[in-house]
C-alpha cells in the first residue's frame, strides 16, 4: 500500500542517474541508513541485496525465487511485511526478496542497493521524467491527466506492464506487438523479429546483468519503432531472453525520449515531451 504523507496528493522527490539507470533514495522502517533502488518497472518484487540486509540486521522467514531475463530461478530469501519510506510517502507490507545484487563494493556513484518497481506502480500514479530526473508519486482518486499527453492503454500480467508497439526490421513487414515496459533495462527496443532482419547482425549475449543465467543471441539495428504518435529511427533490437515475455521489451533507450506517467490503477501509460523522434 501506497501512503503519501502530508497534506498534499502527491510526492516529488530527485533520483540519481548511475551506470545502472535511476535510484530512488529509500530508507525502511526502523533503519534510517539511505538506500538506493533501482527504478524498475520490470521488477515484479522489490529485491534487496544481500550484504545490504545483513548490514540492517534483516531476519527472513522464508524462501522463494524470482526470475529475471535470464534463464533459470534465482533463489532468494524472504523478509516479510517491510515498509519502506521514500520522500514524502511510504509503502507498507512489502515482502522483501533477498538475492545479491550485481556491483562494486566501493564506488564515486551511489550503489544500488535494491530494486523496486510493482509495490510502487500498484497502488499510486507515477510520474518519471527522465530529463529532470524527478519522480512524481500521486493518488489516484486526486490525479489528472496532462491535457496533451498521448494516452496508451496499459496491460498488467503477472505483475508486468505491456503496451501495444510497432517494429520495423529491415527485409520484414513491420510487426504490431504488446511489449514489456522495462525501466530498468538501458537495451532500446528488443523483438524476436530482429533474428529475421536482413541487415547486418552480430552476436551477443542476452540477459547479461539480470537474474538468471546470460544467453547467445544477436543485435541488429531496427529502420523504426513507433509508440504511440512518436516514430523514433535507427534504434537497436536483441534477441532473445528467458520467456516470449521479456523477449519483447522497451528500455530506457527508448522510454528517455519521453515524461512518462505510469497510471496502473486505471491501466494507461501517458506519454508526454518526445526529443529527438519523428511525430
Amino acid at each position: 500500500m501506497v501512503l503519501v504523507e502530508g497534506t498534499g496528493s502527491s510526492a516529488r522527490f530527485a533520483m540519481a542517474r548511475t551506470a545502472d539507470g535511476l535510484l530512488i533514495p529509500a530508507h525502511l522502517a526502523g533503519h534510517p541508513d539511505t538506500l538506493w533502488l533501482l527504478f524498475d518497472s520490470g521488477a515484479g518484487r522489490t529485491v534487496l541485496d544481500r550484504d545490504v540486509a545483513r548490514r540492517l540486521a534483516l531476519q527472513p522467514t522464508s524462501k522463494g525465487t524470482i526470475s529475471g531475463v535470464g534463464t533459470g530461478a534465482t533463489a532468494v530469501d524472504i523478509v516479510a511485511d517491510v515498509t519502506i519510506f521514500m520522500p514524502g510517502l511510504r509503502i507498507d507490507h512489502i515482502d522483501l526478496r533477498l538475492a545479491s545484487i550485481p556491483g562494486p563494493a566501493e564506488s564515486a556513484e551511489p550503489r544500488t542497493d535494491g530494486i523496486i518497481g510493482y509495490d510502487l506502480l500498484c497502488g499510486s500514479v507515477v510520474t518519471l521524467d527522465y530529463q529532470t530526473r524527478h519522480l512524481t508519486v500521486s493518488t489516484p482518486r486526486e490525479f489528472r491527466p496532462p491535457l496533451h499527453g498521448d494516452v496508451l492503454p496499459l496491460t498488467i500480467r503477472g505483475r508486468w506492464s505491456f503496451v501495444r508497439g510497432s517494429i520495423k526490421v529491415p527485409g520484414q513487414a513491420p510487426v504490431d506487438d504488446d511489449f514489456l515496459i522495462d525501466t530498468g533495462s538501458l537495451d532500446f527496443v528488443n523483438h524476436p523479429i530482429i533474428r529475421q532482419s536482413t541487415g547486418a547482425l552480430r552476436k551477443t549475449r542476452t540477459g547479461a546483468g539480470g537474474f538468471g543465467e546470460s544467453q547467445g543471441g544477436v543485435i541488429g539495428e531496427n529502420e523504426w519503432f513507433r509508440l504511440g504518435r512518436t516514430t523514433i529511427a535507427h534504434t537497436q533490437s536483441a534477441c532473445c531472453a528467458a520467456t516470449p515475455e521479456i523477449s519483447r521489451q522497451i528500455g530506457a533507450g527508448i522510454l528517455e525520449h519521453f515524461r512518462l506517467t505510469f497510471d496502473y490503477p486505471h491501466r494507461q501509460l501517458i506519454l508526454q515531451n518526445p526529443a529527438g523522434s519523428d511525430r
